[in-house]
């Protein structure tokens, strides 16, 4: 049963490797313009958070995926009511099937640089900045 007090998310943090270098996948909100990870909420009919993070990030981007580790978790309050997201370090597999919807604007896969200073939120610029080594590729 899950706390109706708390409103539970899950999310990717979805890289891939190419010419640029490692890069990280970011959508924008449709509704506020925000740039941010995919995520969104628990479904009581997920079999796990994990399930829920890769449904979450193929509803929102249109990449499958495959969870690679943990990457960690970020709260704040959303209209009052705290908001736990966990999130998944994912790799994409294949091609993305994006098309715009009601919720998300676009998607942009940005070098872990230029992510850190699209992101909307400094909670998601500090949560990001954690996986970084000093010349901003991830820590493996």
């Amino acid at each position: 049963m899950i706390n109706r007090e708390i409103i539970y998310c899950a999310g990717g943090i979805v890289w891939r490797y190419n010419e640029r270098g490692r890069e990280v996948l970011l959508i924008q909100s449709r509704k506020d313009r925000e740039w941010k990870f995919p995520k969104g909420h628990i479904d009581d009919d997920d079999p796990g958070w994990d399930a829920a993070a890769q449904r979450e990030v193929k509803e929102e981007t249109g990449y499958d995926t495959f969870i690679v580790d943990f990457a960690g978790f970020t709260k704040y309050l959303a209209k009052g009511i705290p908001k736990v997201v966990l999130y998944w370090h994912m790799e994409a597999l294949g091609e993305s099937n994006f098309e715009p919807s009601d919720e998300i604007e676009c998607c942009q896969w940005l070098t872990f640089r230029e992510a850190v200073d699209r992101l909307t939120f400094l909670d998601d610029k500090q949560f990001l900045l954690k996986f970084a080594k000093n010349d901003g590729t991830r820590r493996e």
